[in-house]
């Protein structure tokens, strides 16, 4: 298709700026609420490449590892700020357990796994993971309806305009970058990812509290 111009690298960097724009949003009080509206479509797009790294890494339980590593320095992180400003909720921002347990899901079943008490508890920690229930629906329709473009499609906008009239139905304006994806990995920085996302949430974090004392 003449449209599939975008690759995995450009779709990152630009998901990145939004990103930091919905979090300015998220951590900054008075800020305008067109910030969390073009948020809306970053998620999505992010459990997109993330099934698609899935698919196409040579060792699935190091992608996953990785994940949960992440996770956990995230969190960790997380606790430190949260005893410093004891007085602040603590952050929830953790895209990286969600996509770490989601993933988990999909090799189980991949390995044609029946213990269910895994199934549960994996179940469980997706629910109370960052993006609950949509982000598990979105990364399994990802998955397998990859390769069937319409119909991942006409589910896509089905489940995210079941969500009006709250704000996470614009998540529908993320399909147009996902459909232009070609594929193609691009620049390989990944490691750069790892590191801005908490970063960036940590310092947002700090900056707001610095301003508001």
């Amino acid at each position: 298709m003449a449209l599939q111009v975008l690759n995995s690298f450009t779709l990152k960097i630009i998901m990145t700026i939004l990103m930091v724009m919905d979090h300015i949003g998220q951590f900054f009080p008075n800020t305008p609420e067109y910030l969390r509206w073009i948020g809306r479509v970053v998620a999505p797009v992010f459990f997109f490449l993330a099934t698609e790294g899935y698919i196409h890494t040579r060792d699935k339980i190091k992608y996953i590892k990785r994940l949960y590593l992440s996770s956990l320095i995230m969190f960790i992180g997380s606790v430190i700020l949260w005893i410093i400003f004891k007085d602040q909720d603590f952050i929830p921002n953790n895209i990286f357990f969600t996509l770490a347990v989601n993933l988990s899901l999909i090799y189980i079943r991949e390995k044609k796994g029946n213990n269910i008490i895994m199934y549960a508890l994996l179940i469980f920690l997706a629910l109370i993971a960052e993006g609950s229930y949509v982000a598990t629906i979105l990364i399994l329709l990802f998955h397998y309806l990859k390769g069937h473009k319409k119909k991942m499609s006409l589910v896509y906008i089905l489940v995210s305009l079941l969500m009006f009239p709250n704000i996470q139905w614009m998540q529908v304006f993320s399909l147009p970058f996902i459909l232009m994806y070609n594929g193609k990995r691009g620049p390989n920085i990944k490691k750069f990812f790892y590191i801005f996302y908490p970063a960036h949430i940590w310092i947002l974090f700090l900056i707001s509290q610095f301003i508001a004392t």
